[in-house]
């Protein structure tokens, strides 16, 4: 790879494109990582005087403070916030050796320029402050119940919804025996014991989406969607548990009639009735 690079340079190839060298879609991906010449800042001359240095921490503290209020009050992601605090910490730490540069500048001592450095250093205990409200760890507190909610809306909560929709939607199968409607019902039994699990996890998405620091409103809106989602699938479940075991206890009491009275007429008629309304769409 490196000897194809060295052949690139002694032969100064370029690459051709058919139409604007300055469009992204016509250059190969590697040709636009690098930084554009108009975004590069250049540094501070070497022979920057006193005056000069506290003009750079004066307008470094309007931009940063201009910055402060977005990464306080704004739906910037925590992510960015931490990123953008921790740029920000490194400035005041950059402008707070500039200043005691600018001290230590014979400079200082002229009456006009110590007022100036009066006021600089009046502005820079006040930017300290505003930094000082920066808390990366509430940024990272943040994020992570931020991750929380979206993993168990998203990763848990959701696909459960899905599939439960698909388990409920499926109607059941008519029993042709006791047996077999002993597993059906056994089965039902399952699922609503699955179902009582995941109204455990809505209820804990619910507490995880009040502890967000932005869009609380949207994501009180996906839960209340998938509690809607949630209702109707408890709901079938908990109607399939009973009219199940009804069923097995009227199966149950017919097949005792026929051992004990040759079927009496009344358990028979109870029996046909519960098994035509429980199947009566199958």
């Amino acid at each position: 790879m490196f000897e194809r690079l060295g052949e690139i340079y002694a032969n100064n190839e370029r690459y051709n494109c058919a139409h604007d060298e300055t469009d992204h879609d016509e250059l190969p991906a590697i040709f636009w990582w690098f930084p554009k010449q108009e975004d590069f800042i250049p540094p501070p001359p070497t022979d920057e005087t006193c005056l000069e240095k506290m003009e750079r921490i004066s307008s470094t503290i309007k931009l940063s403070r201009n910055e402060i209020t977005e990464i306080l009050y704004s739906d910037i992601s925590p992510e960015e916030k931490i990123i953008r605090t921790m740029e920000i910490i490194r400035e005041a730490d950059h402008i707070k050796q500039l200043f005691k540069e600018c001290e230590a500048d014979p400079e200082a001592k002229k009456k006009d320029v110590g007022e100036l450095l009066a006021k600089c250093r009046a502005g820079l205990v006040d930017y300290q402050a505003n930094v000082n409200s920066l808390d990366i760890s509430k940024f990272a507190m943040d994020m992570k119940n931020e991750n929380e909610f979206m993993n168990g809306l998203q990763q848990q909560l959701v696909p459960w919804m899905d599939e439960g929709e698909k388990v409920t939607g499926v109607t059941l199968e008519k029993p042709k025996s006791f047996e077999q409607a002993r597993e059906t019902e056994k089965q039902s039994v399952f699922f609503a014991k699955d179902v009582r699990k995941a109204n455990k996890l809505l209820a804990k998405v619910e507490e995880a989406a009040k502890r967000l620091a932005r869009y609380q409103t949207t994501a009180e809106g996906q839960i209340e969607e998938q509690r809607m989602r949630f209702k109707k699938i408890a709901s079938v479940a908990a109607s399939r548990v009973e009219s199940m075991r009804d069923l097995l206890i009227r199966w149950e009491e017919m097949n005792n009639s026929v051992e004990k009275d040759a079927l009496d007429f009344q358990p028979l008629t109870q029996f046909l009735k519960c098994y035509a309304i429980y199947f009566s769409s199958s």
